[in-house]
């Protein structure tokens, strides 16, 4: 698919560290400190002891709170598992570590907020490019030009470009007859608001697994929409266990701090899989594909962030979710979602199906929708939250074309 692009922000460390090897600013023989205490500072630990660097002084922080949660945490876990306490990493905040002066100092920073770790480093008389180096800058000016000459996209533009691709794909589940059911934030929109949740920004729909394999084969691509992810021939080099019905006429923006994503806005459509029927079983599936998950992740990274790793897992992820049947288990649920354990019901959820109101058209909801939403969200599902967390945890920027 022509729209589609995956920057693996990871890579781009790796490479600028590479660059920083290469100028022979790292070398063996000296220390290096890094900047934050994030994904992207303990990245640059891992990409550094991937290609045979292992002098890594510790880690810097603004943050004194976090600073000493993990000084605290450090210590518990030396204790417990290592031999001598000073073979932990070290963690200090700014000033702890580099107060007095330390001209010998090499710091190096990966980090969204460049500018602010630049003017703390600076007031402190350290100088860039000389003490402390730029590792990667955030700039993405290939992927910035797909946007250009393209209108953003407004919150009612999404919800309604949505509701469009949800439309064709609940006409393409009935003419094929394929079950499924709107989930997550949609059903619990569409129980309570008979639509989208006002501030939402997604749709999310799933069908028992056989039901979703059937889908990719039958799914009629138009000049509008098409189909990628997950078991489809647009596996796109991502691991995620779901596949996305897109908008071929839009572009989203989505950084999730290891890779930025661009592709045509979609809604979710997730394999529904059996689950075992005793209690501590399921814990075991859920811990399971947690691991498999985390192999995924660990090979990604010890890859230095290339993305052509992900493909590879493909068939150890279809085999896991096969494991059970849906239409012969008591248990049901999702994997590789946010909410594990929670996103599992009683199959009886979905043994009858009612149409009911999501917005100006009607959508297919599991008439055991209240025990579904019971699980994911407490109890009190129905209350409006207060207007401080009436807001989307999605960090995406939508644009269609002038």
């Amino acid at each position: 698919m022509e729209s589609y692009r995956i920057k693996s922000i990871i890579g781009e460390i790796a490479d600028g560290i590479e660059a920083l090897i290469e100028r022979k600013v790292i070398r063996q023989d000296a220390d290096v400190i890094l900047y934050g205490l994030e994904r992207h500072s303990f990245a640059m630990r891992t990409i550094l002891a991937n290609l045979g660097y292992h002098n890594i002084e510790g880690y810097i922080s603004d943050d004194e709170v976090l600073v000493a949660q993990y000084q605290f945490d450090i210590k518990n876990f030396a204790c417990r598992f290592l031999n001598r306490e000073e073979d932990a990493i070290n963690v200090w905040g700014v000033e702890e570590r580099l107060k007095p002066f330390d001209d010998g100092a090499l710091v190096l920073v990966a980090s969204e907020k460049y500018a602010e770790a630049k003017s703390r480093l600076e007031a402190l008389g350290y100088e860039e490019n000389r003490h402390f180096y730029i590792v990667y800058d955030f700039e993405e000016k290939e992927l910035e030009a797909l946007f250009a000459g393209k209108k953003k996209m407004s919150l009612p533009e999404i919800q309604q470009t949505e509701k469009e691709i949800l439309a064709y794909m609940d006409g393409q589940c009935r003419k094929h007859g394929l079950r499924y059911w709107v989930c997550g934030g949609t059903l619990l929109g569409t129980i309570r608001h008979k639509g989208f949740i006002p501030w939402d920004d997604d749709i999310d729909i799933f069908l028992p697994w056989r039901d979703y394999q059937k889908l990719i084969e039958v799914f009629e691509e138009t000049e509008n929409y098409s189909m990628l992810g997950f078991g489809t021939s647009e596996v796109n080099e991502f691991p995620d266990p779901f596949a996305k019905v897109v908008d071929k006429r839009t572009l989203i923006d989505e950084n999730i701090g290891t890779v930025r994503k661009v592709n045509p806005l979609f809604i979710d459509v997730f394999p529904l899989v059996g689950m075992p029927d005793g209690g501590e079983e399921r814990k075991l599936f859920f811990a399971g594909y947690k691991e498999l998950n985390r192999s995924i992740w660990q090979a990604f990274y010890a890859s230095n962030g290339k993305t052509d790793v992900f493909p590879m897992w493909y068939e150890k992820q279809r085999a896991y979710l096969s494991r059970y049947d849906f239409d012969q288990s008591d248990y049901v649920g999702v994997l590789g979602t946010a909410y594990w354990e929670k996103d599992c019901t009683t199959r009886q959820v979905y043994e009858k199906t009612l149409r009911m109101p999501f917005e100006d058209m009607e959508v297919n909801v599991a008439a055991g929708y209240k025990e579904y939403l019971d699980h994911l969200y407490g109890s009190d599902w129905m209350q409006i939250p207060e207007e401080s967390k009436r807001k989307t945890h999605h960090t995406v920027n939508a644009y269609r074309e002038s």
